[in-house]
């Protein structure tokens, strides 16, 4: 099953914010969704790919993103461990107005700016791993100095077009990761959520990056790749289950996306 397409942070520390080391070992990709947080991914190995605003985002080692509130992203990733802060609007509030509608500007790795936030970063991780005496103290110290140079050098209070369009495909989107299993077409979605077919589908690609079609197969085969890691059912019926019943697309899809064929993912993966 796909995860929730909205997903509200559970905070980890008793000051309200969520902050952890993630480590995956496989590649992974999570479906299009949105926070009502900010969320900062510092990428310690590994590559991850975030696509919003109708672009894809290519985040190496020793690099991090900042994708604000509601904004919808999906992320492919290799395998790699990333650090990960997610910070809720309502902390958020204590120190910035209106942090619901604060979008981020993108900076380069070189900018002073951007190495602050990685140091930073890096520090939050030392002070949690560590947590001697009074280490929340230490911690929310760092947080906010996060917090402040994110919001001053990365904020801006000016909202793109696409962040607005965006907002009008979420029903669409939830709808999308809820059946995906089943043989969604356009028409029907269109149908269904008040839009002309050729409309919503020159909506979604300029948007969200990729066509509704593209997604619904990124979807089916992200599912298929967790069961052939996870179980050791036949193949075959793995992909019916995940509604792929072009066995030979499906494959070459698979490839293109994983680099293996699904029999050679397992084999590796078991091996």
């Amino acid at each position: 099953m796909v995860r929730q397409h909205h997903e509200n942070v559970i905070s980890n520390l008793e000051m309200g914010v969520r902050f952890y080391e993630s480590v995956v070992e496989t590649n992974g990709y999570v479906p299009f969704h949105w926070h009502s947080s900010i969320e900062l991914i510092y990428v310690m190995s590994g590559q991850f790919i975030f696509k919003f605003d109708g672009e894809a985002h290519v985040v190496q080692a020793q690099q991090f993103i900042v994708i604000a509130s509601g904004v919808v992203h999906d992320v492919t990733s290799t395998a790699n461990k990333a650090l990960v802060l997610q910070i809720p609007l309502d902390f958020m509030a204590q120190y910035c107005d209106d942090p619901a509608n604060l979008n981020m500007i993108l900076k380069a790795p070189t900018d002073e700016s951007y190495q602050k936030v990685v140091g930073l970063l890096n520090e939050l991780n030392q002070i949690n791993m560590r947590q001697k005496a009074g280490y929340l103290f230490d911690f929310g110290i760092i947080l906010l100095m996060i917090l402040k140079t994110v919001v001053l050098k990365f904020g801006t209070a000016e909202s793109t077009k696409i962040r607005q369009d965006t907002s009008g495909l979420k029903d669409i989107i939830t709808e999308i990761n809820r059946h995906y299993t089943e043989p969604l077409r356009v028409s029907q979605l269109a149908r269904k959520f008040g839009y002309n077919p050729s409309y919503l589908s020159r909506l979604f690609k300029q948007q969200i990056g990729i066509t509704i079609v593209e997604y619904l197969y990124e979807l089916r085969l992200s599912e298929l790749y967790q069961d052939l890691i996870k179980t050791t059912l036949p193949i075959k019926g793995l992909m019916q289950k995940h509604g792929l019943t072009n066995e030979r697309t499906a494959r070459e899809m698979f490839k293109k996306m994983y680099g293996d064929l699904p029999k050679q993912v397992r084999l590796k993966y078991h091996r």
